[in-house]
């Protein structure tokens, strides 16, 4: 499915089957360089699910459904890690990659990383696009539901800009550096380190492991609760990242750790008391059953 894209012109495809994925793979592996971009889960670094991969060339841009394929988004990674991907921020996203699929890029150009070389004293990806490429980006999608099926086309039009505006970026702050460089040493001299930096942030990247607990589970044990406090508090989180990872963001603003932690500490004596703690209806219809038996 092919849809407009304003930003850079760019033709977007959306990716769903395994056929439009193989029109897709030659012009992937064709290319010098790809942009990569992803959309995940609402439940944080360490327990989110890829909801969306996005893969941009110089001229177009693919919008991967990892729901949709699931079984074949652990060898398209594999293989597209092989070429020289363009990033910004990899630090959050190849820990993910690297926890999800144990894929991790050959080689990397962070955008982010080489906009702190440059001096950029605010190098996010919105403040560094309005800086050198003079686009607005609206970030109300980005905290979106990336779980939900079907993507809202604002929602597409947010991940294919993102990721198709990168190469261009790469290419301005390339200049930047290359004429700020001549005439100063000390700039010459950090961005000569990059090379090395950039090397060890995929070296940390390649050593992570996954911690074996939530914070709230250590906060709980660390409160002196007992052991029965904390076989409840991890019951309660591996419920909201379960549901979180389906879909239900209610689930993620629900069940925050302070609510997990009141729970522990002041257990409700009824499923009506428990009912009272939650304000979401309809997530209180659909899980509050559920929620009550961590409790029994």
């Amino acid at each position: 499915m092919s849809m407009s894209h304003a930003s850079f012109d760019l033709p977007v495809t959306f990716v769903d089957t395994p056929d439009s994925l193989s029109l897709a793979l030659p012009d992937l592996f064709d290319a010098a360089m790809l942009s990569i971009d992803a959309e995940f889960s609402l439940t944080g670094t360490h327990y989110c699910v890829l909801a969306l991969l996005q893969v941009a060339s110089g001229d177009r841009v693919w919008l991967i459904d990892p729901l949709a394929l699931s079984s074949l988004i652990r060898p398209l990674l594999q293989a597209l890690s092989k070429v020289p991907w363009i990033v910004h921020d990899y630090s959050g996203d190849g820990v993910v990659f690297k926890r999800l699929y144990d894929i991790v890029p050959t080689s990397i150009m962070d955008t982010m990383m080489l906009a702190k070389t440059l001096g950029y004293a605010q190098p996010g990806l919105k403040a560094m696009a309005k800086a050198k490429l003079g686009i607005d980006i609206p970030k109300h999608e980005q905290d979106s539901n990336w779980m939900m099926r079907p993507l809202r086309p604002s929602q597409l039009n947010y991940a294919a800009r993102d990721a198709a505006l990168l190469l261009p970026l790469l290419r301005e702050l390339a200049t930047e550096a290359e004429e700020r460089g001549r005439v100063e040493p000390d700039l010459e001299e950090r961005l000569a380190r990059l090379p090395e930096n950039i090397a060890h942030l995929l070296a940390r990247i390649r050593d992570y492991a996954s911690p074996p607990d939530p914070p709230v589970i250590h906060k709980v044990m660390t409160m002196g609760l007992g052991q029965e406090a904390v076989d409840r508090a991890r019951r309660l989180a591996d419920m909201r990242h379960r549901w979180g990872n389906e879909g239900d963001v209610a689930a993620v603003m629900e069940l925050g750790n302070r609510w997990i932690i009141a729970q522990v500490q002041r257990p409700p004596a009824s499923m009506e008391d428990l009912a009272k703690t939650i304000r979401n209806h309809r997530f209180l219809k659909k899980r509050l059953e559920s929620l009550w038996a961590a409790f029994l």
